[in-house]
């Protein structure tokens, strides 16, 4: 069987991971786009913790700019 190689993929999306850090034990938590105001739980000492909401036009700005993800790739690979 004469199988080609897979091709690199471009990006066809994105998500932004906000860092918040455990006031509990100082352990950084990602989260992906959290527009709500919700807990998170520390992936360290499973403390829970109110974060502060991420503005939803940041990111739609965000989005824009980087047509989606789609504009991040590196040219050279395209």
């Amino acid at each position: 069987m004469n199988e080609r190689p897979v091709q690199p993929v471009a990006p066809s999306g994105m998500a932004v991971l906000f860092t918040y850090v455990c006031p509990h034990c100082g352990q950084p938590n990602y989260v992906p786009e959290p527009v709500q105001p919700e807990s998170c739980r520390c992936g360290r000492c499973s403390q829970p913790f109110p974060i502060i909401p991420v503005d939803r036009r940041t990111l739609q700005y965000l989005r824009i700019m980087f047509d989606n993800g789609r504009a991040a790739a590196d040219i050279d690979f395209i």
